[in-house]
């Protein structure tokens, strides 16, 4: 899966095949492409919005825990063989945030 790294002061997020906004402004998708999102704060905890997701996801779990290791997100979604679907990792900063800075990674289905 392509992982497209974007840097952002706002939490304006569409989606570029719908042109949809990706989330409600209650935190909760909105677009009918999102496949599933992770928050830097707790990885560990994704929103998983379809089975090939969750099957995959629970098998690096458990690779990463036979290894001691903590989450990698990032190396998750990259091993992820779906060619249709892209990885937004955004980080938020600036105004919105204050100082400080959020990552999130958002799966969306662009067929």
């Amino acid at each position: 899966m392509q992982l497209i790294q974007l840097e952002r002061d706002d939490w304006n997020f569409f989606c570029p095949a719908t042109g949809e906004p990706v989330f409600k402004e209650s935190g909760e998708p909105n677009a009918k492409t999102v496949r599933g999102f992770w928050c830097h704060e707790v990885p560990e905890e994704p929103e998983l919005q379809c089975d090939e997701l969750q099957l995959q996801w629970a098998a690096h779990l458990a690779i990463q825990d036979a290894a001691d290791e903590s989450v990698d997100v990032v190396a998750f979604l990259k091993s992820v063989d779906m060619p249709c679907w892209v990885a937004f990792e955004i980080t938020t900063c600036g105004m919105a945030c204050g100082p400080v800075s959020s990552t999130t990674w958002t799966v969306l289905d662009l067929s």
